[in-house]
């Protein structure tokens, strides 16, 4: 697959109900194993030796999890307060940063269970602690709104704040990565700040970048920033005081957490798993990807290629390399038909991302959709396209299920709708509704008519 390339979420309807296209290509990411025993809000994963350390953001906090055999990763142990990102230095530390509590040390240099050293609790309660660097007996953390804090690790069961450096008011940092006596922090919205050390934490610069940068990994003098809807950009460091885009590549779903080994940077992109290579960092490439099961957040890469994912409702461990078996992915995920009169007709797209061939053997259909074909044959790096129809009358919230021979799905289920009011549907008018502005003024959408109007969601952390 090229560099720039993307898979379209859908194809022009063809004469035949059944043709094959020539870019649908393989993922080159093969799955070893999968852990669900916690089924709930994994967010962050960092790789030691034979362990990964997941963090959890609503329930357990640090879970530990043996990958001896990635192929059957077992969860060992848990602690802590709810967590979203990890980082370790050596064998020896972890820092784990937690929602609302501040970050947590964890000696993880013993072969048992990791130990519990100091922790830093921000007071008030309100502050998310995103991530950090360590240089040092000083580590750095990003503090969202409030820029940078600088803590006091000398004692490991004493962390003591002895610093900040806001970065107001343009502050959202997510991530900081250190090099020589510099930060470089993912700043959101914000783009890239470059913050010094010596002589007191001060402002370097800053780098516009498209989108949310919220995590940051570092190859010598290359920075590769993840972007949230913008995909994946690298930014050449060898100037601290003058920082260079050199490349951006889009990303399949929402770029997330970072992991990198040598040249490879693997990245949780929420429906997707993404490996990017930047060999090149002016022509960064796209090396793999991986349809996941809901949300992978964050990835973690070891030297030998094997990757494990925090996927939001369990954990996987993969290895770079074609798939050698069928590897089912359809396209869209959702098919949505709107209102139906007697019948009305989308297409799908089946891909098989696999070295192996792929036999879809069954589709199973909820009252009033057919599927045509119901059973075909996918080459390897080949697709099909599928005629899916809806009709009659009735409202319909349900799955068409299909069945293949990939091992590590043999079930797909896809989200189809027809005539639901529970939501508009593309291209009617938009429901009318009140929202109050961040001054607590009240707008309603009925009087911006004739009006273009922008609607930013966001939270408080």
């Amino acid at each position: 697959m090229t560099e720039k390339s993307r898979l379209p979420l859908l194809m022009a309807a063809a004469a035949v109900v059944v043709a094959s296209t020539a870019y649908a290509g393989v993922d080159n990411l093969r799955l070893l194993g999968r852990n669900t025993q916690n089924f709930a809000h994994l967010m962050d994963v960092e790789v030691v030796g034979d362990r990964a350390f997941v963090c959890n953001g609503l329930g357990s906090g640090l879970e530990v999890y043996d990958i001896t055999n990635p192929s059957s990763p077992s969860r060992t142990w848990t602690d802590g307060p709810d967590a979203w990102r990890a980082r370790s230095y050596g064998d020896t530390v972890l820092f784990l940063f937690c929602r609302l509590d501040g970050v947590v040390l964890y000696d993880i240099s013993g072969t048992g269970n990791p130990v519990r050293g100091g922790q830093y609790d921000p007071p008030g309660n309100r502050e998310a602690l995103e991530g950090g660097a360590l240089v040092g007996s000083r580590l750095y953390v990003a503090a969202h709104q409030n820029g940078i804090y600088e803590i006091d690790v000398s004692n490991p069961n004493s962390l003591q704040k002895t610093g900040a450096f806001s970065l107001a008011p343009e502050a959202r940092a997510w991530n900081v990565e250190a090099r020589d006596s510099f930060l470089f922090v993912a700043n959101g919205r914000h783009g890239l700040a470059v913050v010094g050390i010596e002589g007191g934490l001060h402002l370097v610069t800053r780098l516009e970048l498209p989108g949310l940068a919220n995590d940051i990994v570092l190859d010598g003098d290359v920075a590769a920033l993840s972007l949230g809807a913008h995909g994946l950009v690298t930014v050449d460091l060898s100037d601290p005081h003058d920082p260079v885009l050199l490349d951006t590549v889009p990303s399949m779903g929402s770029a997330w957490g970072l992991g990198i080994s040598g040249k490879l940077v693997i990245c949780g992109s929420w429906r997707y798993m993404e490996l990017f290579d930047i060999t090149d960092p002016t022509s960064i490439t796209l090396a793999g990807w991986d349809n996941t099961r809901t949300w992978a957040h964050g990835a973690d890469i070891r030297d030998d290629s094997v990757i494990a994912v925090a996927d939001w409702r369990g954990m996987a461990c993969y290895r770079v390399g074609p798939d050698p078996g069928a590897d089912i992915d359809i396209r869209p995920e959702v098919v949505d038909f709107g209102t139906v009169g007697d019948s009305d007709d989308t297409t799908v797209v089946v891909y098989n991302r696999g070295a192996g061939r792929l036999d879809v053997v069954s589709v199973e259909t909820p009252t009033g959709i057919s599927v045509e074909p119901d059973s075909f044959s996918v080459g390897p790096g080949d697709s099909a396209v599928v005629t899916v129809t809806a009709s009659g009358p009735g409202q319909l919230n349900e799955y068409i299920e299909w069945g293949s021979n990939d091992p590590d799905r043999p079930e797909w289920n896809q989200e189809v709708y027809k005539n639901n009011t529970a939501f508009p549907q593309q291209g009617s008018l938009a429901p009318d509704f009140d929202l109050e502005d961040t001054e607590g003024n009240l707008h309603s959408l009925s009087g911006c008519r004739g009006k273009v109007v922008y609607i930013q969601f966001g939270a408080s952390w």
